[in-house]
């Protein structure tokens, strides 16, 4: 893949209708990939439905965004599991979307873990492999999108399954590349000017940089933007402002390879 393009994402209908047409709905203008809620961590059937819909009309790549199923904390709750469990909720999820796809003549390109079950995978290579591997047998199409540096790449690649590497433009790191806790005063970034500035100097220097200023040098395939950000649509105007003004092309997830 190479460097003079790039994805941007974001995670989409996990809230309600007011929020689809306040938030969601601008962001799927600017982005190349959304990762749609299965209604495990967060929002409606029609919100679903809609997002779908407008994702195919934009040319927006769909993902599947599982996650524990665990609505009263948004799916951000660390929880034990089970390999039972984890096959269980991603076939559910996935077959959910699946079929809404197929309602309304798309397709699901990708899948991306969602909040504590994709925090946890990132750094937990036992979860992340019991992922993996249901994922390459039973859907073995979909492209995973995972954190850079993060164990669930690491197994997703040496499993040979298509792997796209995420930054965050709305979240600090830590020296080992993992997101700062949201627990943390500063971890969620909602200035603007700041989330562009963050991504800017980790595209330009190929590395994910944490809160000390370690420079963890990695390849980079898209950009992420939670969409419940606070200011997330200014910031995904000042990105799409960024990239064009770095030469870097936006893509559909499924684009890249």
């Amino acid at each position: 893949m190479s460097v003079n393009r790039i994805n941007f994402n974001s995670d989409l209908a996990e809230r309600d209708w007011d929020f689809y047409e306040k938030v969601d709905k601008k962001l799927i203008g600017k982005i190349n990939s959304a990762n749609i809620s299965c209604l495990y961590h967060g929002g409606m059937e029609a919100v679903v439905q809609a997002a779908v819909v407008e994702c195919h009309q934009k040319q927006v790549s769909i993902g599947a965004h599982v996650s524990f199923l665990d609505k009263e904390n948004f799916g951000r709750t660390p929880l034990p599991w089970t390999k039972e469990l984890i096959h269980d909720l991603l076939n559910a999820q996935i077959n959910f979307l699946l079929g809404v796809c197929e309602q309304n003549k798309t397709t699901l390109t990708h899948l991306k873990p969602h909040g504590a079950l994709n925090n946890m995978a990132c750094k937990d290579e036992d979860l992340s492999q019991v992922i993996i591997d249901y994922l390459k047998h039973q859907y073995p199409s979909l492209i995973i999108l995972a954190p850079a540096l993060s164990k669930l790449a690491l197994v997703a690649e040496n499993e040979k399954m298509q792997t796209i590497l995420e930054i965050f433009a709305d979240r600090t790191y830590e020296e080992d590349g993992t997101l700062t806790p949201r627990t943390i005063e500063g971890s969620l970034i909602t200035n603007p000017t700041t989330a562009c500035e963050h991504v800017k100097k980790m595209l330009s220097q190929r590395c994910i940089i944490s809160r000390s200023g370690a420079q963890l040098p990695t390849p980079i395939h898209s950009i992420c933007l939670h969409s419940d950000t606070p200011n997330s649509v200014e910031i995904s105007n000042e990105i799409c402002i960024l990239l064009h003004s770095m030469g870097i092309k936006q893509m559909a997830i499924p684009h890249l390879f």
